[in-house]
């Protein structure tokens, strides 16, 4: 897979594209992508996703805009399909004055075949959408229908919500996955050490973090998949630096693993964050919530399989 900006770069000729930001890359992201790919090889045409950089929100209102998947994240999980190009738009507030026929003039001659969902829209103050791209004769485009699930569509807002209310373990049905959340292990307080339980304590920058609470999860260290409990808050009974801070206690593992990138996948949501009255009350909590992970692990699909 190529990856290219298309700010000043054209499309490649004979090229079918999926176009839209694909936070998170879920399942109605994926039957967009799959559609283009059928399309392409039906065609004996390139296949190629064209995204942006950034979430138009972040730059139109200055906001510091948290993903389901940040950019590099998005690429690595585009990377699995068998794509010829990933086309890169680089949004900024000048780009978000483009009328919709000059986004389509700068950006999409050249295309054979655009793909794009029902809700797909583009140009200054989001004024073009699937009717104006149908209404171009440059190329074809095809439009992807709605998905729901539940009543709700299958969309990165929904999705965010249940991320944001920490109902992770509704997500996989929508996303295609569990939620994960990958960076740097950084150094934290060493608080957990001290009672018995160290965390790794995770870098979340740019990320969606969970409701906060305690999470029956896994952590990927060096390729590989560990149960573990994994925290987001702010630690009251012990933290006085007061931070969010999002770590994982990685059950029966013992390595220093500082610097490391892993992944933390939050598979269900066993309590809020609570505040103690001694140290002791908080480690008895913490040995009920790795019992109640233990028991959850004994019957699991993915922890048996990985084992």
């Amino acid at each position: 897979m190529q990856i290219l900006e298309l700010n000043g770069h054209k499309i490649a000729p004979n090229t079918v594209a999926a176009i839209g930001f694909f936070d998170g890359v879920h399942k109605a992201h994926q039957k967009l992508i799959n559609t283009m790919i059928d399309v392409a090889d039906a065609r004996q045409m390139k296949r190629a996703v064209i995204t942006f950089d950034v979430h138009p929100k972040s730059v139109l209102f200055d906001l510091d805009y948290r993903y389901i998947t940040p950019f590099e994240r998005k690429i690595e999980v585009l990377s699995n399909y068998d794509l010829d190009y990933l086309y890169i738009i680089r949004f900024d507030k000048e780009k978000a004055k483009m009328t919709p026929d000059a986004f389509i003039d700068y950006y999409l001659k050249g295309l054979n075949t655009l793909v794009c969902g029902f809700d797909f829209k583009f140009g200054v103050r989001a004024s073009g959408n699937i009717h104006t791209l149908m209404a171009v004769d440059e190329f074809k485009t095809i439009m992807v229908e709605e998905m729901r699930y539940q009543g709700y569509k299958i969309g990165s807002t929904h999705i965010r919500d249940l991320i944001m209310s920490g109902q992770v373990d509704e997500i996989e049905e929508t996303l295609g996955r569990h939620y994960s959340i990958k960076g740097n292990v950084i150094h934290g307080q060493k608080k957990g050490r001290e009672i018995g339980y160290p965390t790794a304590n995770i870098d979340t920058d740019g990320y969606l973090v969970p409701r906060q609470g305690v999470y029956i999860s896994y952590t990927k260290v060096k390729d590989q998949w560990h149960p573990s409990l994994s925290t987001i808050g702010y630690n009251p009974t012990l933290n006085q630096y007061r931070g969010l801070s999002t770590e994982s206690y990685i059950l029966d593992f013992d390595e220093e693993i500082y610097e490391e990138i892993i992944e933390m996948r939050f598979v269900k949501r066993l309590r809020c964050e609570m505040t103690f009255h001694s140290k002791q009350a908080l480690i008895d909590q913490i040995k009920r919530d790795e019992q109640a992970a233990r028991d959850f692990f004994e019957t699991d699909e993915f922890f048996l399989h990985n084992q």
